[in-house]
């Protein structure tokens, strides 16, 4: 027995698609970056997206969409499924605030850090990895 997971519904979206097949229901997952306010639906949130490709695993838990720009995979088939999605953002490690993957908003050490968390926390950091953030939010 298997069980699907809830699929978010927008406004006016309330009637299913009855001809829509298991591999095209997908949640929609409402980003909202906390510092730029880029706002975007997505289509999961996690390490392993199952649009992806089942060799690619994320450093950390993100937010990610399908390519709105790339034609679905079946169309160009020897192109590898890894080359039609986004990666939005991240939690930032520290505060838990939805950040997006733009170099003013965050920074990647290991894990996302919020640029607001990395000015507070400059003093946590490594000296070598203290001047590249200084360097980024310059």
């Amino acid at each position: 027995m298997t069980s699907k997971a809830p699929v978010m519904a927008t406004a006016g979206a309330e009637s299913s698609n009855a001809t829509s097949s298991a591999a095209t229901d997908v949640a929609s997952i409402a980003f909202r970056c906390g510092l730029c306010d880029l706002s975007e639906q997505c289509d999961y949130h996690g390490r392993r997206p199952p649009f992806a490709g089942k060799l690619i695993e994320l450093a950390e838990e993100c937010y990610v969409m399908r390519d709105p720009f790339a034609p679905p995979p079946h169309a160009v088939p020897d192109k590898p499924p890894c080359e039609y999605f986004l990666v939005l953002g991240a939690d930032c490690h520290l505060c838990r605030q939805p950040v997006c993957k733009a170099p003013d908003c965050s920074f990647f050490y290991g894990a996302t850090f919020c640029r607001r968390c990395c000015h507070e926390r400059i003093q946590d950091f490594p000296l070598e990895v203290r001047s590249k953030i200084k360097k980024q939010f310059s």
